[in-house]
């Protein structure tokens, strides 16, 4: 099946299973639908209602990043609902407890329209079904992810040479055909035909797709190790250019809109650079388990080379590009990280999303 096939069945199965478990009848009032520049997988009304829903469905919802999600929902341009396959008790908790609506196909749901309140959760998955999964799209795999990042900081990129796109990207020639195929089957870029170039055409959904998808497959394999410091204020006295370094996550964040004090320091190092860092600033082993405290410190490798450029801004302040910034930040599920990621977003991302 197509991906929107997909997407169709677990709409229908989702909005079956509200009405049967919870007496809520939900109306399709549009399916993949585009408002607001944005697309939409289908806007919903409750039956005895006049609101509008943008529905947004996913399909292994709980293997998705929490924080990337809400902040998607709470982002639609309407007020959002998750379509998912299955939310387990955990989850159902949070998103409740975050308001974000949900329902999925076993008759889970947390719908909020005063004066219509419908909390369910707790409902197994029955034995035996799953849903079924879309072949693979390598744009969003381990090494894909890497070309999608190089198109999100440069979006004219995607219209490049192969060579010079797998050249940017730090990837194997191959690779960047296979991404592109990737991103089309998504509906995210275009080819406009033999020498008419490509485009990408819902920057927004691709730039979702990838926070949600970068910590999980692409992040943990940089980690160099948790560390920490006396002083939470030191990496103000340190310049991390000096180490061939850029300043991630919350303290890239500081940075970029002095809005935020980080309580964990991010920074991205190319190979070899963590140890000189590591004896300047005098920071330690952490224990496992680090907590988001002041102090606490987290190294990563950088995954990008000097080939891709960013804007003069950033590489100048040492920090990691915006679009990454934000990825951080929504990864550790924090509200006021997401607060601080909308910020990053409207100042330094927006542009491109209006440019689709």
């Amino acid at each position: 099946m197509e991906p929107q096939d997909l997407d169709a069945d677990v709409l229908d199965r989702a909005l079956g299973a509200v009405e049967r478990e919870a007496g809520l009848r939900l109306v399709i009032e549009q399916r993949e639908t585009k408002a607001y520049r944005r697309q939409l997988d289908a806007v919903l009304r409750l039956a005895q209602g006049a609101d509008h829903l943008a529905a947004e469905v996913k399909r292994w919802a709980g293997h998705a990043n929490l924080g990337a999600l809400i902040h998607q929902i709470k982002a639609l341009p309407l007020q959002g609902v998750l379509v998912a396959d299955y939310i387990n008790p955990k989850m159902a908790d949070k998103l409740r407890r975050e308001d974000v609506q949900f329902i999925d196909t076993v008759g889970n749901a947390y719908i909020n329209q005063p004066p219509v309140y419908v909390f369910v959760a707790g409902k197994p998955r029955p034995m035996g079904t799953a849903t079924v999964k879309e072949a693979p799209n390598r744009a969003f795999d381990k090494t894909g992810l890497k070309v999608v990042f190089a198109f999100l900081c440069d979006p004219a990129l995607i219209d490049a040479p192969y060579r010079d796109i797998a050249e940017r990207a730090d990837v194997a020639l191959g690779t960047v055909g296979e991404v592109l195929k990737g991103l089309k089957v998504a509906r995210m870029a275009i080819e406009k035909g033999q020498r008419k170039g490509r485009r990408i055409t819902e920057y927004r959904r691709m730039l979702d797709r990838w926070v949600e998808a970068y910590p999980e497959k692409l992040r943990p394999k940089l980690l160099v190790g948790n560390y920490q410091a006396e002083d939470p204020y030191w990496w103000k006295e340190i310049d991390i250019r000096k180490f061939g370094g850029y300043w991630g996550g919350e303290t890239a964040a500081a940075i970029y809109t002095d809005y935020l004090k980080p309580a964990v320091a991010t920074a991205y190092l190319p190979e070899g650079a963590a140890g000189k860092l590591l004896a300047k600033a005098r920071l330690r082993k952490a224990p496992n388990g680090l907590q988001a405290e002041p102090g606490n410190v987290r190294l990563y490798k950088t995954f990008w080379p000097e080939l891709l450029s960013f804007e003069n801004e950033v590489a100048l302040r040492g920090l990691v590009p915006p679009v990454l910034a934000y990825a951080d930040l929504l990864a550790t599920g924090d509200p006021r990280n997401r607060e601080v990621a909308g910020m990053i977003y409207d100042e330094y991302i927006a542009r491109h999303c209006r440019e689709d």
